[in-house]
C-alpha cells in the first residue's frame, strides 16, 4: 500500500456515490447538496493528501541533504552530510536519517525504500 492508496479509494467510492444518485429524480436542493457534498468530501480525502504527498520531498546536494515535508513543503530540514550519523529502512517506520546529536527523522510513503537507503548510504560514506 502507498500513502495515496486511501485517498484514492476514497475518491472512487465518492464518484460511484454521485454516479448512483445522479439516475434518481431528486430535488433541486438534493441534486445541489449532493453535489457540494461530494466536493467537499473529494477535497478533504482526495486533494489534500495529494498535495501533501507531492510536496515531500529529498533533495541531495553535495554537501547536504534537504528535507521537506508537511503542507506546501513547510517544513525544510538541512542536514550537512557530516551531521548524519545513519540511515537506516524499515518497512513499518519507513526511511529513517539519524543525526550525530541524536535527532531522528522520519520519511514515509516511497517505494523501493531499500534502494533510496542503500543509494544515500554510498553517498554518505563518500563525504
Amino acid at each position: 500500500m502507498t500513502t495515496l492508496t486511501l485517498p484514492i479509494f476514497s475518491i472512487a467510492v465518492i464518484s460511484a456515490a454521485v454516479s448512483f444518485l445522479s439516475v434518481f429524480e431528486l430535488g433541486e436542493w438534493a441534486f445541489y447538496t449532493m453535489w457540494i457534498t461530494a466536493g467537499v468530501a473529494a477535497t478533504i480525502s482526495w486533494l489534500l493528501p495529494a498535495l501533501k504527498f507531492a510536496s515531500t520531498f529529498i533533495d541531495v546536494k553535495s554537501d547536504s541533504l534537504l528535507l521537506a515535508t508537511g503542507f506546501g513543503s513547510s517544513r525544510r530540514h538541512k542536514l550537512p552530510w557530516a551531521e548524519i550519523a545513519s540511515i537506516t529502512s524499515s518497512p513499518m517506520r519507513g526511511i529513517t536519517i539519524t543525526t550525530i546529536s541524536d535527532e531522528e527523522f522520519v520519511l514515509r510513503g516511497y517505494a523501493q525504500q531499500k534502494a533510496i537507503v542503500a543509494e544515500l548510504q554510498s553517498l554518505h560514506k563518500r563525504k
